[in-house]
């Protein structure tokens, strides 16, 4: 699995058990909420400043999103 799509699996995962909408995060953090649905599907790489702002809202563990082989 790439780091890509574990990043976009623990995206949804976190905001849901946070119990947030796409649309509340979105909000946050000044982006559409199609631009985070399509993070969440494993469509879209965040740039470094939103993945940065997703971990952190979300309290997303980072050490968990290394590539597997």
């Amino acid at each position: 699995m790439t780091i890509l799509c574990k990043f976009a699996r623990e995206v949804r995962r976190a905001r849901k058990q946070l119990g947030l909408t796409q649309e509340q995060v979105a909000e946050t953090l000044s982006i559409s909420s199609r631009w985070l649905q399509y993070i969440e599907a494993g469509k879209r790489k965040p740039g470094t400043v939103l993945t940065l702002n997703l971990i952190a809202l979300l309290g997303i563990d980072g050490n968990n999103m290394q590539e597997e082989k």
